[in-house]
């Protein structure tokens, strides 16, 4: 493992612009409520803010806001002052904005009309800028390596890939690299210099899993500093803090090995929130595959995705907020609702319990979340559904799971009593874990490879 050079953030905290005093969140189970925008932005750290950004545009991408100004109603996104420009990380440089609007109106906080699409400010941002030398050096450099790999059939340089957008429509992209298994998966890549924009983030990700085409961005080991700025935080913190990088070293130590050669690297925000450092290990094409969600050999225990692994160690900390944010990051992609309509159905409740269970966490604790689960009988929105409706998850994957069914076991015999009345109870009335499993079966083998189909 190697460490890199902290990245230290220069103090400048000016903040210029009007601020929004409340907001109104709209995805709260029941009614809205009115938030202190300060008081609930104040309180993020560097990844709060960032599976915030990506939360809200999600949210408006489908034409419900998350939240509105409380003032006029309208619309509202984060926006940040730049950690160069702040000298902070967290949510003390965040502040609500209006979302663009067609046509101006009455607001203390401002009317932000006119402003340009995503699309025209990329545009503004690279017209008539030439692929940078640094870029497409990288580029040809993994693709070398990708083709000298004997796991490899074929990899080429911005091959077109079509496919079907969720809606049915047809859209493409051009990976900076394509690579193509022997067994005929596929591995795009895309190297990234720039801080991208989040409706770029957002649009790529989509496209990739819709086409199950493993993906990954991959940043220039090098320039590990420009992980500060916030496009690239956009990127990384919501992947559990980690992006693939690349360099001159490891395009060496592959030609070397004869296979593929990645650093995995890990931004780690310091306590005072002032600097990142950033911590480097040297993966192979295996394991690239495995944390975007395809793992060679068979399906692992559980997830080793980098958006899974992020939302299991926001549970496994009790971070529900946290883990709300990565959730609805993670839903877009396999098709199924939000986080609020997860809380309506308990999966919380039913992850919090499994997550201790498959970390090999305090034996305790695991007993007393399999005892919640089991035993509460809160119903929400009449639906019918209680959280332990959620046994049959918990008994599909102990079937697959020795580790797992000697956990449970473990937690005694009053748990493995409560598991048979909810098993003998979901077996007499399979409704809901049917329910359960049709609404919820894409996000779950996300999270539980093994879980079967």
């Amino acid at each position: 493992m190697n460490d890199y050079s902290p990245i230290f953030l220069p103090a400048d905290n000016g903040l210029s612009t009007p601020t929004i005093r409340q907001v109104i969140d709209h995805g709260t189970i029941g009614p809205p409520q009115a938030i202190v925008a300060q008081n609930f932005l104040f309180a993020l750290n560097a990844e709060g803010v960032t599976n915030l950004r990506r939360s809200i545009f999600r949210h408006r991408r489908t034409g419900a806001p998350r939240y509105v100004c409380g003032y006029c109603q309208e619309p509202v996104h984060i926006r940040v002052t730049p950690v160069t420009a702040s000298g902070i990380s967290d949510g003390r440089r965040a502040t609500f904005a209006h979302d663009p609007r067609g046509v101006a109106r009455d607001c203390p906080y401002g009317n932000f009309s006119g402003h340009d699409s995503p699309n025209s400010v990329d545009g503004n941002r690279f017209r008539g800028r030439q692929e940078g030398a640094r870029h497409k050096a990288l580029k040809a450099q993994i693709c070398d390596m990708l083709q000298a790999d004997p796991q490899v059939a074929t990899a080429n340089v911005e091959v077109l890939v079509t496919g079907l957008t969720s809606d049915g429509d047809r859209t493409w992209r051009r990976p900076d690299v394509l690579a193509v298994m022997h067994d005929g998966r596929r591995l795009a890549i895309d190297v990234q210099i720039a801080a991208p924009l989040i409706h770029t983030i957002d649009g790529r990700e989509q496209f990739y899993a819709a086409q199950g085409i493993a993906w990954h961005w991959v940043v220039d080991t090098d320039q590990a500093g420009l992980l500060r700025l916030q496009g690239f935080q956009d990127l990384v913190l919501p992947q559990a803090s980690r992006v693939l990088g690349f360099n001159n070293q490891a395009a060496i130590v592959a030609k070397k090995e004869k296979q593929t050669c990645f650093h995995l690297l890990h931004i780690i925000p310091s306590n005072d929130h002032h600097h990142f450092k950033v911590r480097s290990k040297t993966i192979r094409l295996e394991a690239a595959f495995s944390y975007a969600g395809f793992p060679v050999g068979g399906p692992a225990r559980h997830a080793t995705d980098l958006r899974a692994l992020g939302f299991f160690n926001a549970i496994y900390r009790g971070d529900l907020s946290r883990a709300g944010r990565i959730f609805d990051l993670m839903a877009v992609t396999c098709g199924a609702p939000g986080w609020a309509a997860a809380c309506r159905d308990h999966l919380p409740t039913a992850i919090t319990a499994l997550v201790p269970l498959v970390g090999a966490r305090d034996i305790a604790v695991e007993t007393s979340h399999l005892k919640t689960l089991l035993t509460d009988n809160q119903t929400r929105d009449g639906s019918g559904i209680l959280p332990r409706s959620w046994v049959f998850l918990i008994v599909a994957l102990a079937e697959t799971d020795p580790v797992l069914r000697d956990r449970i076991a473990a937690c005694g015999q009053d748990i493995l009593a409560f598991m048979r009345v909810a098993v003998a109870e979901s077996e007499a009335n399979p409704t809901a874990s049917r329910q359960l499993l049709a609404t919820w079966g894409q996000i779950l083998h996300r999270l539980f490879p093994r879980l079967p189909t």
